[in-house]
């Protein structure tokens, strides 16, 4: 046998695999994610965490955007402290760099998580998106979320699995807005 024979016949051995277009099909039945064509390392935890954290990104930002709304009383505030004491003085400027820093820092920072995870969702189905709603926004425990779903517990997992692999997938060249360290703990 020659060298070339050899090697066209290696080539239609990877290429001819009994199952290969049950493997594509699957493959693009689950949006081109697919365990053996996505060699991509998933980090399943930390997507787990962005979203248990997802409701507490909102209601911060709900918070700080509502502490905003005292600024125009603060500076009136500030120019009055002022004039007398300078002991009040440096609690009302603590307070005005604080809102600056909220401002400048933590509210686009939370907008883009926010809206990062946003995104990430709008790779899911309605019945992906009731899990997720489920597990994590809700904060069920995986047992109640699996009854709640009618969800054996192999299936459970298995879908867990693939929604937290299409999240990532939808969002992994921005993940380091998710990563960022606020200037509050979250």
């Amino acid at each position: 046998m020659t060298i070339e024979m050899e090697s066209e016949q290696s080539t239609t051995k990877s290429i001819d695999c009994r199952n290969w277009r049950k493997t594509l099909r699957k493959h693009a039945q689950q949006g081109g994610i697919c365990d053996v064509a996505d060699p991509v390392s998933i980090p399943y935890e930390k997507v787990e965490s962005w979203l248990k954290s997802y409701k507490d990104w909102k209601a911060r930002l709900k918070y700080v955007q509502s502490e905003l709304t005292y600024i125009p009383e603060l500076t009136r505030t500030l120019d009055m402290v002022a004039a007398h004491s300078s002991r009040k003085q440096e609690t009302v400027l603590r307070t005005v760099i604080r809102r600056i820093q909220i401002t400048e820092h933590e509210i686009p920072l939370l907008l883009s998580r926010i809206g990062l995870i946003d995104y990430a969702l709008t790779a899911l189905t309605s019945e992906e998106g009731l899990f997720v709603r489920l597990r994590y926004f809700d904060n069920l425990a995986s047992s109640e979320a699996m009854s709640r779903l009618a969800l054996s517990r192999r299936a459970y997992f298995y879908h867990r699995k693939r929604i937290l692999r299409k999240i990532y997938m939808k969002i992994k060249d921005r993940t380091v807005l998710l990563d960022l360290e606020s200037s509050q703990a979250d």
